[in-house]
């Protein structure tokens, strides 16, 4: 097994202001991602003493801002029926997809070949923790269904991804829950990356990186959490985010190959991750469900999901990128390891 869980640990020293200007030593770690080779910065010393920026969540405000995105709301009921973007009838004859509780129409303003925004019309504000496996299973099984139909009448759109911007630090426009998902012929940065580094680790070591990744975590006891049906879920060596979890399809390479265990198994999953964000007061994520090229049944990649936690710092919008995300690309961690979120985790999926 050609795995590794590579980290340099270093010593920063400063005399601080929060202890009378004594030496304060840190413990800093510099990790590498063991595909990617991305790095992140995980400042041990502040996640052992307890460092939290004051996340809370200003219910008043928040009741406030629902109410008043109430008016006119285009994901809403009346404003879906009457004024959302219609597909041509090549892709979906009736204009708008309809799955369970869920329905798709276009974004207005297209950023790829094929878009859907999918929404839960019907319920204008939902809680993190109101986020079921029922309706997580709809929401991917809607956005499934546009995936194939697109890929039924455009063989060329082989790229998909299912995104989720979970109120307004996590980037998005509307109060309303609403997902995102893309579907094109050119790959997105993101899973090509994973495409390209899980082919060159099969050439170099003969072997599919993914099962390799779950088995090698399973020997360290830190990171993984458990299974669920056919996914596995563990929290990542190196994660780009707060509270990051990964899952991935065991065996599935691209959408199309999905069967409704596995939907329903991320569903689930999903769910119990963003009951444990709502018991440590987060309020805010990103979420993405990516695939290999739809319909190839690759012998080097395994479908995955990522999920991460934005911070929520009430009475303004405050985002948790800076420029040293968005421009950088740098990762850096001040919460717990990821090795203590997983243990955590392990708990809320009642898994030992």
């Amino acid at each position: 097994m050609a795995i590794k869980f590579e980290k340099v640990v270093q010593q920063s020293k400063l005399l601080s202001p929060l202890n009378n200007f004594e030496l304060d030593t840190q413990t800093v770690e510099y990790r590498i991602d063991p595909l990617t080779k991305e790095t992140t910065f995980l400042n041990v010393t502040a996640a052992e003493r307890g460092v939290r920026f004051p996340i809370w969540l200003d219910e008043a405000l928040l009741k406030e801002a629902i109410e008043k995105s109430r008016q006119g709301c285009f994901l809403c009921t009346e404003q879906v029926d009457k004024s959302a973007a219609r597909y041509v009838s090549e892709i979906v004859p009736e204009g708008i997809l309809r799955v369970g509780q869920v329905c798709l129409f276009p974004n207005i303003f297209a950023l790829a070949k094929h878009t859907a925004v999918l929404t839960i019309p019907g319920l204008h504000y939902l809680s993190i923790a109101e986020y079921t496996p029922s309706l997580l299973n709809d929401c991917f099984t809607g956005a499934l269904e546009f995936i194939k139909r697109v890929h039924n009448i455009d063989p060329s759109a082989e790229y998909a991804v299912i995104g989720c911007n979970y109120l307004f630090p996590a980037g998005s426009s509307s109060v309303h829950s609403h997902f995102h998902i893309f579907v094109d012929s050119i790959p997105f940065g993101y899973v090509k990356r994973l495409l390209d580094e899980s082919r060159l680790y099969l050439d170099k070591n003969g072997a599919n990186y993914w099962p390799e990744l779950i088995e090698a975590e399973k020997v360290e006891k830190e990171r993984y959490i458990g299974s669920i049906g056919n996914t596995e879920w563990l929290v990542p060596f190196a994660p780009t985010g707060d509270y990051e979890v990964h899952a991935v399809v065991r065996e599935k390479s691209s959408f199309i190959s999905f069967a409704q265990e596995d939907v329903a198994a991320l569903a689930e999953g999903l769910a119990k991750v963003l009951q444990y964000y709502s018991s440590q007061n987060l309020f805010s994520f990103n979420m993405m469900l990516y695939s290999g090229p739809l319909g190839d049944k690759s012998e080097y990649f395994w479908s995955g999901l990522k999920v991460a936690s934005r911070a929520y710092l009430p009475p303004y919008y405050t985002s948790d990128v800076t420029w040293r995300q968005r421009l950088m690309q740098r990762y850096e961690l001040w919460i717990d390891s990821p090795e203590k979120v997983a243990v955590a985790l392990r708990a809320a999926f009642r898994i030992t």
